[in-house]
């Protein structure tokens, strides 16, 4: 079971392991408005106030259709999975642990509604005149009702111990819900009496819909969809000629229809779910939820953050959301404004505000970037799959390629003048340069395991670390590798170092390491996480930030006998982090995600970096200077963004 699972069950349990979500002191600066993945939106009748919700407690509210939203504070820490909004002030949100919150004045207030249940809610709907009557759906055949809008829930007695994920309610009387194993549930009583039927013969049904009162249409897993003209006791399959995992339904009408698949797609129906038409929207990742307020006006959310609008029935979507959804996997800052990000599929950001806006640079490649290093403000490299190596003499402005003569993934790059540096990745791959990465040449490092990092104090002495704990060193350019001794299993993703002995290590499952001597000797470290670590940034004798899954992030103030769980928004993965000093601070990672701090990691001071060395007879370093992409290309290519239509 593959995607619907993975976005309601896994996650909500990567909420549970990870507490704080809500706490403060980070910014989202991409995706925007943010970028943690929502799992439901819906919208008042006016279709211009609606709220969206997702992990890491996010709920979001727009009171103009969705073009502008704003994050709302919750007074919880979970995963909201459903959100029902009765009109521009009252709705309501479940989620995880027996969540129910809700506001009656627009979002500024959400307060939480008593539930005697521990399940984790994935789905509400209320229907009738006055949207009093109500259903909640969650794990082992959850299903609570309410008949005062909300206010009070009692479980009703369901013959089934399913996961149920998704509700629909016609009328007080007549309700689905649907679910794992095939389940589908009806009631033609308000719910005294559930009837189990299951006509996707044990797929993961996803989705659920009203035409009529007696009119159902289900869909699922493999392409599955049902009709049912008489409340659910009896089906008829519907063949779309696609096997793609359907995810959610929705619709207007009793002709007109919507269902999002796993592949991007969106198919419509406008003959009440009798024939199905796919409409390629070009998005990956998926859209997990879809509503249509009426025949022309809907919306749809997913991964990463991601938003989008239809004003003509679903043939063609824009964004509502902003930036790309490019997993980044290395950072780097300039000077305190001047950054430089790099991703999958080729991607290279700039911005020159300190991330408020990263503008995208076209890199000629479309292979995933890895790595990232800087000199001076304008002598820059870049490193990635397939022996990719491009390089800037212009802050990353404009990006030439380098010749690397080799396939492998490269996963690391280090500099330690202008002409010379150094790069490793798969397979025990070492390349050295002396022409400002023009050429590159191949060097035996005796080992086969990957090297996922590497760090040079100066043009003969260097660390590499990798898989299986992987530790080497050289201290003659790279010519020969020395293996250190670890008795480590766990992969090494990162190094750094403060000076030429002072440095960290992380890796998988939370593993840190110490080093005083420049990595001739190693010391494990008491990490408080079992979360891989797949960035560290060394910047003092005693001071380090690391980050990794599930948001992490550590901070050490006493060289490493001691490591900080720092409060997050977010539960994607982290894969770099930049320290600067106080609260110039950056974090990213995976669908896009690059956070700032808003508050000193510390309620202590740290101290900032310090600048790097400049070895004797080495070109003076550049200052870095504002620049601006020289090639524009398109922040996420693939869905163009909506605009406001003027008002007349």
């Amino acid at each position: 079971m593959r995607v619907f699972i993975a976005v309601f069950l896994l996650l909500f349990l990567a909420s549970i392991a990870w507490a704080q979500r809500s706490g403060l002191g980070w910014v989202w600066q991409n995706p925007l408005p943010q970028g943690n993945p929502l799992y439901s939106i819906h919208f008042a009748k006016d279709k211009l106030h609606g709220f969206a919700v997702g992990s890491d407690n996010t709920i979001l509210r727009t009171r103009d259709g969705g073009f502008r939203w704003e994050r709302q504070d919750a007074p919880t820490d979970v995963t909201f999975s459903g959100v029902w909004v009765r009109d521009a002030d009252t709705a309501i949100a479940v989620g995880s642990r027996g969540t129910i919150v809700m506001t009656i004045n627009g979002g500024k207030d959400w307060n939480r509604v008593a539930a005697d249940a521990r399940d984790h809610f994935y789905s509400i709907a209320f229907a009738g005149a006055d949207a009093k009557t109500g259903w909640i759906t969650g794990t082992y055949g959850r299903i609570m009702k309410s008949i005062d809008g909300g206010l009070t829930w009692r479980t009703q007695t369901v013959d089934t111990k399913e996961h149920i994920l998704r509700v629909s309610a016609f009328d007080a009387d007549h309700a689905a819900a649907v679910g794992l194993g095939g389940t589908v549930l009806y009631t033609n009583d308000g719910g005294a009496n559930w009837v189990v039927t299951g006509p996707c013969s044990g797929a993961v049904v996803s989705g659920v819909a009203y035409t009529s009162v007696n009119s159902l249409i289900v869909a699922g897993y493999g392409g599955c969809i049902a009709r049912s003209n008489d409340s659910g006791a009896t089906w008829n399959l519907v063949n779309i000629y696609s096997r793609s995992d359907l995810l959610s339904i929705s619709f207007s009408n009793e002709k007109a229809g919507s269902i999002t698949d796993a592949n991007g797609i969106v198919w419509m129906t406008g003959d009440g779910g009798s024939t199905w038409v796919p409409f390629n929207i070009r998005t990956n990742p998926k859209l997990v939820a879809i509503y249509f307020a009426d025949n022309y006006t809907g919306w749809a959310v997913g991964e990463s953050g991601l938003i989008l609008r239809t004003d003509d029935g679903g043939s063609s979507w824009q964004r509502l959301s902003e930036g790309g959804r490019e997993d980044v996997n290395d950072l780097t800052f300039l000077n305190d404004e001047l950054g430089v990000a790099i991703g999958s599929k080729g991607r290279i950001w700039l911005t020159n505000d300190a991330g408020r806006y990263w503008l995208p640079v076209f890199s000629g490649t479309g292979e995933n970037l890895n790595a990232v290093t800087f000199y001076d403000g304008q002598k820059g490299w870049a490193v990635g799959d397939k022996g990719t190596i491009l390089r800037t003499i212009n802050g990353g402005a404009s990006w030439g390629k380098g010749v690397s003569n080799v396939t492998e993934d490269l996963l690391a790059v280090s500099f330690v003048t202008d002409k010379i540096g150094f790069a490793v990745g798969a397979n025990g791959m070492v390349l050295r340069t002396d022409s400002a990465g023009a050429y590159w040449e191949q060097f035996e490092s005796g080992t086969r395991l990957w090297l996922e990092d590497v760090r040079f104090f100066d043009e003969k002495n260097g660390v590499a670390v990798g898989d299986v704990g992987t530790i080497l060193t050289t201290n003659d350019g790279g010519l020969t590798w020395s293996k250190i001794k670890t008795n480590l299993r766990e992969n090494l993703y990162a190094v750094s170092f403060f000076d030429a002995k002072i440095g960290f290590a992380v890796g998988s499952g939370g593993v840190i390491l110490g080093t005083v001597d420049g990595g001739q000797s190693w010391k494990d470290q008491e990490s408080p996480t079992r979360s891989n670590l797949f960035a560290i940034q060394a910047f003092g004798k005693e001071s380090a930030v690391a980050v990794g899954e599930l948001g992490t992030v550590l901070v050490t103030e006493d060289g490493g006998r001691s490591w900080q769980v720092q409060p997050n928004i977010t539960g994607k993965v982290l894969q770099a982090v930049v320290y600067r000093g106080d609260k110039n601070v950056w974090a990213a990672g995976r669908g896009g995600t690059i956070l700032k701090r808003t508050d000193p990691l510390s309620p202590k001071p740290l101290s900032g970096p310090k600048s790097p060395p400049v070895l004797s007879g080495a070109a003076p370093r550049l200052r870095p200077t504002i620049r601006q992409p020289l090639v524009t290309i398109s922040d996420d290519g693939d869905i163009p963004a909506a605009v406001p239509a003027k008002k007349p």
